[in-house]
């Protein structure tokens, strides 16, 4: 029987969570010690890590930089946890890395200690997997908490940063915002640069603290300088004075995909410029000078093609200028709905269009910042391209679906302060409508705060019992909503559905063609979710 990697991880005796670093230090110590062949972003946090972690990721790629992303949970599919340039890693690749870091498992229980977690498990995997397609960079997402997060066995990375705290997993990580504060900055090490989402004041002392113990600057967002637009439907940002990529047209002469172009015709050249670059990935030149240059897929590396072989002029864009200071939006005919904003003077468009994106966006732009100053080669346009680049499913996603059907959007937001800016959100982008909420909550989340943000927008609730153990049950979540509206005076009917397929249906029936639904509540729900939809997407467009 073939070894099933996925099945191996998930084995049920060790999904426990067990905090602590003596197991995952031991497991990376047999496996090499794969996290110091790497560079690391560490992300730590309780909201917007994730969209952190995939604007970051995307600006890196952008510059042309080979950019590892570890997130959890998944959503969709398992392999979207390990990331390389925005690509999931393959079924060969997640089986040869689990092989190897289940043989060293094995041993470690055989000499009579502990089996690793699933998290470490799953760690090790990543950084094995990182190390051997030879990244640049790794964008790491801590997974819970941050001290005694697996995650936290590197070493001090380029930055540390730490998105917005709020009260959340309470029974591990400490009753006030201070107390998971002093958890989340435990990712702080001697010789980063910290990066902070502007915290509430008992948490940013905490950061603040931190960051003065290891002796690390410590850079925060001035979101007085963030101005959040509306969502442009038909509209895509330009850079370099070009057509978005990912919309089919030209490429700028900064792109990767124009170096790509370039190797092609000129390979003998661009051998002599990847000759001496350790492991290919990083330029002689630039490693004299201290510096870190992206691969040979990058803007500045086609630039130096250009200026040597005299590319035909037709094959140059109008202007490569990137300040996007002084360059303004400009706007293409597409289908891609866009949410515009500005931060310190310069504008940018994203396709998470939630109205809390742009500050996500912000964090990533500061990293990227603060990478810089380190001496990572990343021009202003690999910034905004990347952040009109990037994809993040499940964070106020707007689902495609066939006439007649009502608008969908699904959003991850699993506690107090993820529903209050979905609520935002919804107000900002559909102020006309009010939304069938689909809800599937975790029993061990602050529901009821959850249910206050969100109440007052209802129309209608329809609950479901989420794939989780730890699931409230979708009656006692009824019931919860009926108590909920009641308090606050508001007037929305009440369903509770047995499976998604009958949630998803419910929901239809209630918008109507021309209504809004709305499903949040447990990232755990959101794969079946987005099934349940396109199952009946695939009905409605067989009836006659």
């Amino acid at each position: 029987m073939p070894f099933d990697a996925i099945e191996y991880i998930n084995t049920p005796r060790w999904l426990t969570s067990r905090l602590g670093l003596e197991r995952i230090r031991e497991l990376l110590d047999r496996l090499g010690r794969p996290q110091d062949r790497l560079k690391f972003v560490h992300v730590a946090g309780t909201n917007g890590k994730g969209s952190t972690c995939a604007f970051t990721a995307s600006i890196l790629a952008e510059a042309g930089f080979k950019t590892g992303l570890f997130t959890s949970p998944y959503v969709e599919t398992f392999h979207e946890r390990i990331r390389v340039n925005g690509h999931n890693i393959s079924d060969e690749d997640l089986t040869a890395a689990t092989l190897h870091v289940r043989e060293c498992a094995e041993a470690m229980e055989a000499e009579g200690g502990e089996h690793p977690t699933e998290f470490e498990l799953m760690t090790a995997v990543a950084l094995v997997h990182f190390a051997h397609v030879g990244c640049d960079i790794v964008v790491l997402e801590v997974g819970l908490g941050g001290r005694l997060d697996s995650t936290n066995v590197i070493a001090a990375p380029e930055v540390a940063a730490i998105v917005s705290i709020a009260l959340d997993h309470t029974n591990l990580l400490g009753n006030t915002l201070a107390e998971i504060a002093h958890e989340k900055a435990g990712i702080v090490k001697k010789g980063s640069t910290v990066v902070s989402w502007p915290q509430e004041p008992s948490a940013m002392e905490v950061v603040e603290d931190a960051a003065r113990r290891a002796g690390d600057k410590l850079v925060v967002p001035d979101f007085s300088l963030l101005s959040v637009g509306k969502v442009t439907r038909g509209a895509a940002l330009l850079t370099c004075g070009t057509a978005l990529e990912h919309e089919g047209h030209t490429p700028c002469s900064d792109s990767p995909r124009f170096a790509a172009e370039l190797r092609a015709e000129h390979a003998p050249h661009v051998q002599e410029l990847q000759a001496g670059a350790e492991g290919g990935s990083t330029c002689e030149t630039a490693s004299e000078r201290g510096q870190h240059a992206p691969c040979s897929d990058s803007p500045r590396c086609a630039a130096e093609l250009r200026a040597e072989h005299a590319v035909p002029a037709q094959k140059l864009q109008a202007s490569s200028s990137i300040d996007a200071h002084r360059t303004p939006m400009s706007q293409v005919e597409s289908a891609v709905p866009m949410r515009q904003f500005s931060y310190r003077g310069r504008e940018y468009a994203t396709r998470l269009l939630g109205s809390y994106q742009p500050s996500n966006a912000a964090m990533a732009i500061e990293i990227a910042g603060v990478l810089r100053e380190r001496g990572w080669e990343i021009p202003d346009e690999a910034i905004a391209r990347g952040i009109a680049e990037t994809r993040w499913p499940a964070r106020f996603e707007v689902l495609d679906q066939p006439a007649g059907m009502p608008t969908v959007v699904i959003d991850g937001g699993h506690n107090p302060q993820g529903a209050g800016v979905l609520a935002d959100s919804l107000r900002d982008v559909f102020p006309d409508k009010r939304p069938v909420f689909l809800v599937g909550i975790l029993a061990d989340k602050d529901y009821r705060s959850m249910l206050r943000a969100v109440a007052p927008l209802a129309s209608a609730f329809v609950c479901v019992t989420p794939p989780n153990p730890r699931a409230l049950d979708a009656a006692d979540l009824a019931e919860a909503i009926l108590e909920t509206c009641d308090e606050l005076g508001v007037r929305a009917t009440v369903e509770v559905a047995g499976d998604f397929d009958d949630a998803v249906s419910a929901a239809r029936k209630i918008a109507g063609s021309e209504g809004l639904v709305c499903a949040f509540g447990s990232l755990y729900s959101i794969a079946d979710v987005k099934a349940a939809f396109l199952r009946a997407a695939d009905s409605n467009s067989l009836q006659p």
